[in-house]
């Protein structure tokens, strides 16, 4: 049976029961009759008695015996028509009750037929009676008898004679049908279309949108039909949110029928496009979901996959965050599936789970019910997505590597070069897991899938992604399967980050630092968590190792400390590490006591011909060496020097036992252990020839044996440095030794080293001057005159070849030998006499005086104040001494007296000058004292003019205690 015929006979069923009641009789309010709304409330007794049940055969009796006794034509005419509606319920139980089809209303046919020719022809009260609802009831009693065409033409007779009455609406939808079934179908729709019009008060309103929409569809007015069809859902479905389970049977079928025939529609239309451009006009409804699943149904049912799938799809496309979406994109992967499009399942499965998981708009706006629903699709589609994309982003890099090795073999490959999407699939593989992670954080897999996601982004080159993967796998799942292969990747991993970043800028190397201290932190985390993996004890020496490198002391020196106690004992090798770990920290962090105890015990694990014994070795002898100073600085000498000098037995040929002997030597010398010093430093020299420190042993040897007095022993061992190939050490120890030869009276000696040294090196200029100086005072000990006036001589050439160099003590020496010269021309100028003839003598006299003068000028040119005031008094003495001469010189032979006495006038007045002269010059030198200087020169002069003029100068002289003289 099609849907319209159906409908129809369900429709006319409850046509002609609505019509059975009293409503329909009186007066109408339209065309179609009152509705239910507007009927008056029955009154209804309180507490009726109870009726016994009686059967029609009984009323039936009742009426008939009341028709024999009935006078009255009126009330005869009720109880006919009593008597007819009882045999039409008859016939209608009858029909119920029977198993057989037959005809059942021939009884009341006849009943009504009589009726309505009686009422033609008998008045009632002088007025024909209607025969309106008998003719309904005629009508209604062919068609439950199946005979259509007599019950339509009784129905056309009843509206043609009561164009009012209240049954014109249902002759109206007879006659619709009746077009319709004839397949009149425009006819129908105008007749339908006439029953709307009337307003839906009529009950055949909802049935005439129906099929009004039926008769549309069937002149192929698809578009058209569904405007009736949607009233159909709208008057079915008017309140959002109700569902089909919420309707009584007959209007869920009614709605499941129109969705049927809406299904039917769009299909012939443009599918699930034509219900979103349709309802865009009519209006959005809240069913609307409904359309398109009827339409997807339909194409599921005719096995359109691809159209069925679509259709679901297109609805989400257009309302993606309706409570009703995800239940169609489930719908279009089953579909797909069912079609098999594996090439559109997966797409479909993404798009699902990117309008519907944790981190869409959808997911953030429900509530934990609705999110319920979604999370079995999504714990699904999530694992398979995110291992087909990991899966395939293998498959291409194998693939690729496959296709590089053969032509690097020089091979062809038989396969094309697929494009490079693994990097991309890994990366939406990681993020695949990570939704699967936040959607499911407690779910079973979530180790698993944290896991996954690290490898994926280690594939990826998101390294630092990966770390925080490896980590959550590790520390914070702990899972058991996969927690150590974590840990240990996320260290690995640490260390690739490293190794690839580039280290150029100051912002470069803020990140390796921060990944070392993170990677460090994960080796001290895998220890402590997987202490049974084999790998730990490597990652914890790794790590120590590391540490010390980078140089945070304190932490290498626990972490190695940890693993020099590691058990099960790990590793020869390792062990070696952990002990150099912590004795480098330990010797670093200046615990050198414990250093050394660490060395020795990292000593006994190499094996003799192991090439880092020897360093291992010198690092012990280095730890006794700080130890040392440690013991120094502690005050404790005497026990330092003594592991000072263990250290020879330990290491005798290292820098470090040769450095510890050295120092020895200079605490000894410290303490003033002469002997052992000596001792020590000779042996050192015995021991070391070759080194360099053995140049440095003859001061301090020459040290010792000034201490001790041994100035020859002193003066040898400068000697040795003076041929140094230092050439200031040459310089400082010859001289030095020249002094300790001096010092120790070996004059000859000393006389060699300063003349050497004044004859290679003229500068310091001081020290030059000095060595000069020395061989003046030398040579004068051992009266050799000559050689001691060539280096006078010597001094005042220096001097003058130092110009503005020269210092005011080469001034002084070279005043003080200008002096001694100037000296010798004195006491030659002494030693000339005034002899006859006083004219040639007095010449020789002269010159020599002019000379003495000279020298005595330049003595004065120096400015010593020493010489000058000697010099001023020596030129005084000189001309007093040629006053003196002359008054002393000899008399010609052969002077009467009075030629004699004229001859002393005469020579008095040649000798006067020179004594005023003498006597100015003492005078003027004699006012240094008032200056402050009052030197042998000053006082010689006031001696001088004490005799030359006792008057005035022969007073005793009043003392100072300070001499002001200049130096």
């Amino acid at each position: 049976m099609s849907y319209p015929m159906r409908f129809k006979v369900i429709a006319l069923s409850v046509s002609f029961i609505f019509m059975q009641g009293c409503s329909w009789f009186g007066n109408h309010e339209s065309n179609y009759g009152r509705t239910i709304a507007g009927l008056e409330a029955p009154l209804i007794p309180d507490e009726p008695m109870p009726v016994p049940a009686t059967t029609l055969d009984q009323i039936e009796d009742s009426y008939r015996s009341a028709l024999e006794v009935a006078k009255d034509p009126s009330i005869r005419h009720q109880i006919l028509v009593r008597l007819a509606d009882l045999e039409m319920a008859r016939s209608e139980k009858n029909q119920l009750d029977a198993e057989t089809q037959q005809q059942f209303f021939d009884g009341a046919v006849s009943m009504y037929e009589e009726l309505i020719t009686l009422n033609k022809a008998w008045p009632v009260n002088g007025e024909l009676m209607s025969n309106e609802r008998l003719l309904y009831q005629l009508s209604k009693a062919y068609a439950l008898d199946g005979r259509m065409q007599e019950s339509d033409d009784v129905l056309g007779l009843l509206v043609g004679q009561y164009p009012e009455s209240s049954f014109v609406a249902e002759a109206d939808f007879r006659q619709a049908e009746k077009a319709f079934s004839d397949g009149n179908y425009a006819v129908a729709e105008q007749l339908y279309r006439k029953i709307m019009d009337g307003g839906d008060t009529t009950p055949f309103y909802g049935n005439a949108v129906y099929m009004h929409g039926w008769s549309q569809f069937k002149r192929g007015k698809y578009r058209a039909s569904v405007k009736s069809f949607t009233e159909v859902l709208d008057r079915s479905l008017s309140v959002e949110g109700q569902t089909l389970a919420d309707l009584s049977n007959s209007d869920r079928n009614l709605v499941n029928d129109t969705l049927r025939v809406f299904g039917i529609v769009f299909s012939y239309l443009d599918g699930a496009e034509s219900i979103t451009d349709i309802y865009q006009t009519l209006g959005q409804r809240h069913y609307q979901h409904l359309l398109y699943l009827s339409l997807g149904d339909l194409y599921l049912e005719k096995k359109r996959y691809r159209d069925s799938a679509d259709t679901y799809r297109h609805y989400v496309q257009v309302f993606p965050n309706t409570d009703y979406s995800p239940t169609f994109s489930v719908k279009a992967i089953t579909v797909y599936n069912l079609g098999n499009f594996p090439s559109l399942i997966l797409p479909a499965k993404e798009e699902f789970v990117r309008n519907y998981g944790v981190y869409s708009n959808f997911w953030s706006t429900r509530e934990e019910e609705q999110l319920a629903v979604l999370k079995p699709n999504l714990h699904l589609y999530l694992d398979e997505l995110s291992s087909f994309y990991h899966a395939q982003a293998l498959t291409n890099r194998k693939v690729r590597a496959e296709y590089a090795s053969l032509k690097a073999e020089g091979k062809n490959p038989p396969f094309k070069l697929p494009e490079n999407i693994a990097e991309p699939n890994f990366v939406k593989a990681a993020g695949l897991y990570q939704q699967f992670i936040d959607t499911f954080p407690l779910d079973t897999k979530v180790a698993e899938m944290t896991y996954l996601m690290g490898e994926s982004y280690y594939e990826a080159g998101q390294l630092i992604a990966a770390v925080s993967a490896y980590e959550a796998v590790a520390y914070k799942y702990l899972d058991t399967l996969r927690g150590a292969e974590a840990g240990y990747a996320a260290i690995f991993t640490l260390q690739r980050l490293i190794d690839d970043q580039p280290k150029k800028t100051e912002n470069d190397a803020l990140l390796v630092s921060q990944w070392y201290e993170q990677k460090v932190t994960n080796a001290l985390n895998f220890a402590d968590y997987y202490p049974t993996d084999k790998r730990a004890a490597g990652v914890l020496t790794k790590a120590a190792q590391e540490v010390f490198e980078r140089g945070n002391l304190e932490r290498a020196q626990v972490i190695a400390k940890r693993m020099t106690e590691w058990q099960p004992t790990p590793e020869k090798t390792l062990q070696k590490t952990a002990w150099l770990v912590l004795a480098h920290t330990q010797f670093d962090l200046n615990q050198f006591a414990e250093a050394e105890l660490s060395y020795q015990q990292l000593i006994m694990l190499l094996d003799p011909a192991d090439p880092d014994r020897p360093a291992i070795i010198e690092r012990i002898a280095a730890s006794m060496y700080k130890s040392s100073e440690a013991q120094i600085a502690a005050g404790e000498k005497i026990i330092a020097i003594e592991k000072l000098l263990a250290i020879r037995t330990i290491s005798p040929a290292s820098d470090i036992a040769i450095a510890a002997q050295y120092d020895a030597a200079n605490y000894l010398i410290e303490l003033e252990d002469w002997s052992q010093a000596e001792q020590v430093l000779l042996d050192f020299g015995r021991r070391y020839p070759e080194h360099s420190l053995t140049a440095t042993l003859p001061p301090k040897l020459a040290f010792i044996y000034q201490e001790t007095e041994s100035w020859g022993k002193a003066a040898s061992q400068l000697s040795i440095m003076a041929n140094s190939g230092d050439p200031q050490i040459r310089r400082n120890s010859l001289y030095l030794s020249a002094e300790l030869y001096e010092k120790s009276n070996n004059r000859q000696k000393a006389i060699e080293q300063y003349r050497l040294y004044a004859n290679s090196y003229p500068l310091p200029f001081d020290l030059a001057i000095e060595s000069r100086y020395k061989l003046v005072e030398l040579y004068g000990h051992i009266n050799e005159v000559g050689k001691r006036n060539y280096w006078l001589k010597d001094l005042i050439q220096q001097d003058k070849k130092a110009g503005a160099g020269s210092t005011a003590r080469s001034k002084t020496l070279a005043a003080m030998a200008s002096s001694k010269f100037a000296n010798d021309e004195f006491e030659r100028f002494i030693t000339i006499k005034l002899t006859l003839p006083i004219k040639k003598s007095m010449r020789k006299k002269k010159a020599a005086m002019d000379q003495t003068l000279k020298s005595y000028r330049q003595v004065l040119a120096y400015g010593v104040a020493d010489y000058s005031t000697d010099a001023n008094y020596k030129i005084g003495m000189l001309y007093g001494q040629l006053s003196q001469d002359l008054m002393n010189s000899e008399r010609p032979p052969g002077l009467d007296t009075l030629a004699l006495e004229q001859y002393e006038i005469l020579l008095e007045e040649q000798a006067y000058p020179f004594e005023e002269k003498a006597i100015d010059l003492h005078a003027s030198n004699i006012q240094r004292a008032w200056e402050g200087l009052y030197d042998d020169g000053v006082k010689n002069s006031f001696k001088a003019l004490a005799e030359l003029l006792p008057a005035r100068y022969g007073k005793e002289e009043n003392k100072i205690g300070v001499s002001r003289g200049l130096h």
